[in-house]
């Protein structure tokens, strides 16, 4: 009989464990964030600002930087975002770069993204040129969810607004 509980035993924590190792794979911040990144793609395909802002922080505090430029709160950062989308009429796409985004936790309710995206637009001349750039994003677990607060986005050639 002892020997069968130890079978059992045995075999249970074998079960956990590996329950265990297959879960650390994805956070639960992760796990909470990704949708949203998705969401915000679907609506950067889309051109849609709205959408796409949907996941930062609606508050004079949320912090953008892009090309050497600092832009403070949620209103101006959309009227440059709709702006640099030309109401939804501009040339621009964003693909992943098939680099997998990478995700640090700084403490259980902050994370930090980097994501690797390629943008593509048409230059005046009729010509594609193509743009690697990074983002590096800080969500926050706030009552409302997880919110970008801060966001970074690094060109290898500065976008054209």
């Amino acid at each position: 009989m002892k020997k069968i509980l130890v079978v059992v035993a045995m075999v249970c924590v074998g079960l956990f464990a590996g329950g265990a190792c297959a879960q650390t794979s994805a956070s639960s911040a992760e796990q909470a964030i990704r949708p949203l990144m998705a969401k915000a793609g679907k609506a950067a395909k889309a051109r849609d600002a709205s959408a796409f802002m949907a996941s930062m922080l609606h508050s004079p505090s949320l912090v953008f930087a892009i090309n050497g430029r600092v832009i403070h709160g949620w209103k101006a950062l959309y009227a440059a975002q709709v702006k640099w989308w030309s109401r939804g009429k501009g040339n621009s796409r964003y693909s992943p770069s098939g680099v997998a985004p990478e995700f640090m936790a700084l403490g259980p309710d902050v994370e930090i993204v980097t994501l690797q995206i390629v943008g593509r637009y048409m230059l005046p001349n009729g010509k594609v040129a193509t743009s690697p750039f990074v983002v590096t994003d800080v969500w926050q677990r706030l009552p409302q969810g997880w919110r970008i607060v801060y966001s970074h986005e690094s060109w290898a050639k500065p976008r054209p607004d």
